[in-house]
């Protein structure tokens, strides 16, 4: 498989509620603009991970981990160290960025 080129525009980890941490990933990957959305919630069906493409200036879903397959720990907004400090969760994460990546390397290279 050839090696595709990445360039990271952002990488975010943050509380987008009292009861979820999120991470949010924007990259370039070749030529397409790439957005990982990871999701750890205190309700496990509501914890999700996902790879987008941006299409026509939009993001098109093309990619997602159904969350009982999800390696990173639900509720992690609960954790005192994460919630007062979401940057230091990023590497609980780490498993499910690099499935969305590779998966999304397959589906569009």
């Amino acid at each position: 498989m050839t090696k595709t080129k990445e360039e990271l525009l952002e990488a975010i980890t943050y509380l987008s509620s009292s009861q979820t941490l999120s991470y949010r990933e924007i990259c370039i990957l070749q030529d397409k603009k790439i957005k990982l959305d990871i999701k750890s919630d205190s309700y496990c069906n509501q914890c999700y991970a996902r790879a987008y493409v941006l299409k026509n200036d939009e993001w098109s879903l093309i990619y997602s981990i159904p969350y009982s397959l999800m390696l990173t720990p639900d509720s992690l907004a609960y954790h005192s160290e994460y919630k007062n400090n979401p940057s230091q969760a990023q590497d609980k994460f780490k498993e499910d960025i690099a499935k969305l990546k590779e998966y999304t390397r397959k589906i569009l290279f």
